[in-house]
């Protein structure tokens, strides 16, 4: 048995870059809940890596990357209704930086995201307040300081990746396991001072099974595109062990 760990990013009225339509988020959750998937939450993900939690048959860890302010707006609403829980990776500086200052939301595609988010973040990104109201659905983990991006200025490696686990350590309260790659972008010596800063499990945009394996470093994740017919498929492959490392093979990303 494998789990399949699905990746977000934006849910918005219109789908577009890396960004699902209400409409088909909406569906997608609903063929999870209406087929009996259970959605695990991060610490249960990590548990079965290890071996130590038997996940259910039809099992799914859904996630989302950065914390835009649309997975509060529009997805939190969704998985509530339908009782389903869900992962984000927070970029800690932005949502810092939202903290700053309240700013009315707007609905924007990915590319004005990013050119908004360094000069009115909270328009776009999460602050902590946002973080706290929906934290019966999601938990909440780091996608670094910074996300290499230079927004609010530049960080070393080491730096970024240590900020981030202090971050949530002051702003949730717990030591933060779960390191979310930035772009997927990573190499042996990054995972090295991510380990020796305190982090265990290691998320990246590469496809694949994730097996009760104890192997944290390398978890593999499905970009969601599409409906719930892709869905489906999508789901039926990478619960499989076999069909879905052969599937990852032919299309790795």
């Amino acid at each position: 048995m494998s789990i399949p760990v699905l990746m977000y990013h934006h849910v918005l009225p219109k789908d577009g870059f890396i960004c699902s339509s209400i409409e088909n988020f909406t569906k997608q959750m609903n063929f999870l809940k209406q087929n009996g998937y259970y959605t695990l939450s991060s610490k249960e993900f990590y548990m079965y890596k290890k071996g130590k939690f038997k996940a259910p048959k039809k099992s799914v860890f859904i996630t989302f990357d950065d914390g835009w302010r649309n997975n509060a707006v529009y997805a939190y609403p969704i998985l509530k209704k339908l009782e389903l829980k869900a992962t984000i990776f927070l970029v800690t500086g932005w949502i810092n930086k939202a903290s700053e200052k309240k700013e009315e939301f707007e609905a924007l595609e990915h590319r004005e995201c990013k050119k908004i988010a360094p000069i009115n973040p909270h328009k776009v990104i999460m602050s902590w307040d946002d973080i706290e109201s929906c934290n019966d659905v999601f938990d909440f983990h780091s996608h670094t300081a910074t996300h290499r991006d230079e927004y609010y200025g530049k960080l070393s490696w080491q730096e970024d990746l240590a900020i981030s686990r202090d971050t949530i350590k002051q702003q949730l309260g717990f030591e933060d396991k779960h390191l979310c790659w930035p772009r997927g972008t990573f190499n042996e010596s990054l995972i090295k001072q991510a380990k020796e800063v305190g982090y265990e499990v290691f998320y990246t945009t590469q496809r694949g099974v994730n097996l009760a394996d104890n192997n944290s470093l390398y978890i593999k994740r499905i970009a969601v595109k599409k409906d719930e017919k892709w869905l489906k498929k999508n789901m039926f492959l990478f619960s499989n062990n076999i069909m879905g490392s052969l599937y990852a093979k032919i299309k790795p990303q």
